[in-house]
């Protein structure tokens, strides 16, 4: 039977579903109380995360355990926290965009450890969860005990001194859900092409892990190539072409990752004498 402290949950959405599924898994940690937006919704992730209580609201019985705070990041501000009916030994939150001072009404140790994963899925996400990232930041007390317990749900502990939480925050959407947002923008070019939805899509995506791959081995913007890159105008030139046909909301996201692009270029192989031309088609 585990001896260590009972993880108690406030706010169980998908993220917090993944995570309290892996940190009990490894039989440290206690299961405890679960409280989500209603008692029904507390029973299923209950269910999903295959331990715990779940109750209307948090009671008594919280004393002395871990809180972990799955909230909306607009629920992560001190006047939005409710008044908890017993002292705690560690409060954390998920959030990627919200400093652990956030917490300090609600204990005297806590911490921010946002695991770097998409959790759209929460079981793939806990299936998948081995080697991700587990960035954090808050007291060290509480730093020290969380790192084990992540490490050994398979996480990897990267603590950071914050400065400025929000731009984390954008680097994360930025490289997921932007991903995301071009990968749809890639499969509506594909149809305009001719090729099937579902078959666009396995493709593409094959090919943005290639390109992940050599973006973690070379960095950018050493990874970059293609026409931009090589500064073939005749090139880019179709490109736009295509970007036209597709319409105007499609067009200008096209256009706007294209002078992105030319500007990652440069810092590869140095300005080039055509350089002025691929701007004007860009823009």
């Amino acid at each position: 039977m585990s001896t260590g402290p009972a993880l108690h949950i406030l706010g169980c959405g998908r993220a917090a579903r993944a995570v309290a599924r892996r940190l009990l898994a490894d039989g440290y940690l206690r299961p405890g109380l679960v409280a989500n937006r209603s008692l029904d919704s507390a029973r299923r992730a209950v269910e999903f995360i295959g331990a715990g209580e779940p109750v209307a609201q948090l009671d008594e019985r919280i004393a002395g355990g871990w809180l972990m705070l799955g909230l909306p990041d607009g629920l992560l501000a001190p006047a939005s926290l409710p008044q908890l009916p017993a002292a705690l030994s560690l409060v954390f939150h998920l959030s990627g965009s919200a400093e652990a001072g956030v917490l300090r009404s609600l204990g005297e140790r806590v911490a921010s450890v946002h695991p770097v994963r998409a959790f759209s899925d929460p079981a793939l996400a806990t299936k998948n969860f081995a080697g991700t990232w587990c960035v954090a930041e808050g007291d060290e007390a509480a730093l020290d005990r969380l790192q084990p317990v992540f490490e050994r749900a398979g996480g990897r502990w990267l603590p950071f001194a914050a400065t400025d939480k929000a731009a984390w925050h954008a680097a994360t959407v930025t490289a997921s859900n932007f991903l995301v947002t071009i990968h749809a923008l890639a499969v509506r070019l594909a149809r305009q092409a001719g090729l099937p939805e579902e078959q666009a899509g396995r493709v593409l995506a094959d090919l943005q892990q290639g390109t992940l791959e050599s973006v973690a081995a070379l960095g950018s913007p050493q990874a970059l190539t293609g026409p931009v890159e090589r500064g073939d105008v005749e090139a880019c030139r179709r490109l736009m072409q295509a970007a036209e046909n597709a319409g105007g909301d499609d067009r200008a996201l096209f256009a706007n990752l294209a002078q992105a692009t030319l500007a990652l270029a440069r810092q590869k192989r140095g300005a080039r004498s055509n350089d002025a031309s691929l701007k004007d088609l860009f823009t």
